[in-house]
């Protein structure tokens, strides 16, 4: 057995190990992936066009009059003292000889209005051809030159752009001339890169949203959910507003989609305490509110320093919080080893990193080309919130299901109990009905029998009492009295029930009165302050009554006593009855049988008879417990 033991502590460890290994490779295999991410994008280049003339050289004139030389690419900056909202971008080129027919003209990138002519014949519109155009939307063109316009010799290619006054730089890359085959491969790779795949991205990040907003309905208590579906909103209108505000019918709401940013970076360290399991404190939604309503009149001023304001501003806020965020996660990761902060970290890193990126990007243009890799982070950041929150609710189903089962064993049990206790229960009712059954067989028993003792012995010794009366037998007729009342006393205790010793008593009493006076001795009777007695049964009933009875008749036949006083109270602790008698004090040694049965009905009663001789008479004391044991009449000493 120690070698069994052995070989599977081994194979335990060597599974504990090969998982801890696979881990291990698993988050290094993903920080490679978010390292590649990050720098790869600006370490590749595009490819560009060959054997074709490079337009990379312009005469700029603006409306305003200002006109020099530019080098391609060029960047048109709003001024806060305010410029030209639109400039033409001259460039000259040279055909030795009659041009082929598939001449086309390729515009790298842009990110505004264009209108493109040929030796003062416009051809290419933008507008026509674009719907996504706005601050994170490079768009490019390769647009046929119109043969007929096109000349051996100089030709001028005039690019009209709408710069506008808006915050975010207008950039416009070198033109390329050449045949379609030469110009046709880089135009599709910049094409899918810069605009579609970005387009695609945005398509990820509001199917995204709009499940992760479902999933909040699901978990509106959670500060994760909820948090979240508030950055989800604020990103959609930030998003939206950013890829199609260059369109004319939304270019005088960019503003009000611009001041959202700030408040959108805010929420993402909401998002950022959430998933570290830190409550948001509620001076974050003020100043989420507060930030936007601080920009909200430089939007409505729409000035050229109000929208250099919010530009700013909106970058700066950007920047900051979602340092400050990514890096309360990175702390969770690393200190708190949370698994949820090591998922979404990747995500979060990436995300910064392009959105710190764009905005250098954006700062420093021409410098750097117009491509802003922001986009692209922000569904991948959406899918990695997913994947937390999907986790989140697994695992609150696993709990849920761990606690039903939990349930389920603990209603098993409670069934259980519940099926004894109902067997039990049906036992005990089966068992009381049996007694009470048996009970009322016997009480009718009881009846029959107290009749039958009635109207058959007590009719034969009143007839026996008569007879006697009549031939002057006093002796004959003196015990069948005795006979007539001890068989009543033993009737009338058949009828009583618990803590009914008052009216034993009482019957007791209405027997006696009638005797004693025929006899012309005086009864003192109160028993008002006896305490209460439970127990009471015929049988117990009876064997009180039997020591009464024989007190009496022993104050009689000793006495000879003249009166007779029976008092109830409590004595010692005990019930007490007391009777005493005026006659001649009654001497102990000289009792007999009477004296010994009296003791052990007492005894019977588990109470006491205590007899003491007074000066003029003698007292007799019954104690009695408050609740007299079981006794049934055939247990009573005769």
């Amino acid at each position: 057995m120690g070698s069994t033991s052995c070989k599977s502590w081994r194979s335990g460890t060597q599974r504990i190990l090969a998982g801890a290994w696979l881990r291990h490779i698993g988050w290094a295999a993903l920080t490679l992936a978010t390292l590649a991410a990050a720098f790869a994008p600006d370490m590749l280049s595009l490819p560009k066009p060959q054997n074709a003339i490079v337009l990379d050289r312009a005469t700029f004139v603006a409306d305003n009059g200002e006109v020099h030389a530019v080098t391609m690419p060029d960047a048109i900056y709003l001024r806060a003292s305010g410029n030209s909202t639109s400039a033409r971008y001259q460039f000259e080129f040279d055909l030795s000889a009659i041009p082929p027919d598939d001449l086309f003209a390729f515009v790298q990138s842009f990110n505004r209005h264009i209108v493109l002519a040929l030796n003062g014949a416009a051809f290419y519109d933008s507008d026509a051809h674009t719907i996504w155009s706005g601050a994170f939307i490079s768009n490019s063109a390769l647009v046929r030159l119109p043969a007929s316009r096109l000349v051996v010799g100089k030709n001028t290619l005039t690019m009209a752009a709408d710069a506008g006054p808006f915050a975010v730089p207008a950039y416009f890359s070198p033109i390329y001339v050449g045949l379609s085959a030469d110009l046709a491969p880089a135009f599709k790779t910049q094409f899918y890169l810069y605009n579609q795949l970005k387009i695609m991205a945005l398509a990820a990040q509001v199917l995204l949203a709009f499940i992760l907003l479902f999933m909040y309905f699901f978990r509106p208590n959670d500060p994760l959910f909820s948090w979240f579906a508030a950055f989800s909103v604020l990103n959609l209108f930030f998003v939206f507003g950013m890829m199609l505000g260059w369109q004319p019918s939304v270019q005088r709401f960019i503003l009000f989609f611009a001041i959202a940013t700030p408040a959108m970076a805010i929420v993402y360290i909401g998002v950022a305490l959430a998933l570290v399991e830190v409550r948001p404190p509620r001076s974050l939604r003020i100043a989420a509110i507060a930030a936007t309503c601080a920009l909200l009149p430089a939007a409505i001023m729409d000035t050229p320093m109000s929208r250099i304001v919010i530009g700013v501003a909106g970058g700066a806020s950007t920047v900051i919080f979602l340092i400050v965020g990514t890096t309360l996660i990175a702390w969770a990761a690393l200190r708190r080893r949370s698994t949820d902060a090591r998922l979404i970290l990747p995500a979060a890193l990436l995300l910064t990193w392009y959105v710190t990126r764009d905005a250098y990007v954006t700062a420093t243009l021409p410098a750097n080309g117009f491509n802003l890799l922001s986009p692209y982070a922000r569904p991948v950041f959406y899918t990695f919130i997913t994947i937390v929150l999907a986790r989140r609710m697994g695992t609150s189903l696993d709990q849920l299901d761990r606690a039903n089962e939990t349930l389920n064993v603990k209603l098993a049990e409670r069934e259980a109990e519940l099926a004894a206790l109902h067997s039990r229960e049906q036992a005990e009712t089966t068992r009381r009905v049996r007694e009470t059954t048996t009970h009322r067989v016997r009480e009718h028993e009881r009846q029959r029998l107290t009749h039958d003792l009635h109207d058959g012995i007590s009719g034969h010794l009143a007839s026996i009492i008569a007879l006697s009366e009549k031939t002057g037998d006093k002796s004959t007729e003196q015990a069948a009295r005795e006979a007539l009342s001890d068989l009543r006393l033993v009737i009338y205790s058949l009828d009583l029930g618990d803590q009914e010793l008052p009216v034993a008593l009482a019957n007791l009493r209405e027997r006696l009165v009638p005797q004693l006076q025929r006899l012309g001795i005086e009864l003192d009777w109160s028993i008002a302050g006896l305490p209460e007695v439970s127990g009471v049964t015929p049988g117990n009933a009876l064997a009180v009554l039997r020591i009464l009875q024989e007190a009496i008749t022993n104050a009689l036949k000793h006495g000879p006593a003249r009166k007779i006083k029976i008092r109830g109270g409590a004595m010692d602790g005990m019930v007490a009855i007391t009777l005493e008698n005026d006659g001649h004090p009654f001497l102990e040694a000289s009792g007999g049988n009477g004296l010994t049965n009296m003791r052990r009905r007492a005894q019977q009663l588990n109470g006491k008879l205590n007899i003491e001789a007074l000066d003029h008479g003698t007292r007799l004391s019954l104690l009695l417990p408050a609740r007299l044991p079981t006794l049934e009449e055939d247990e009573v000493v005769a």
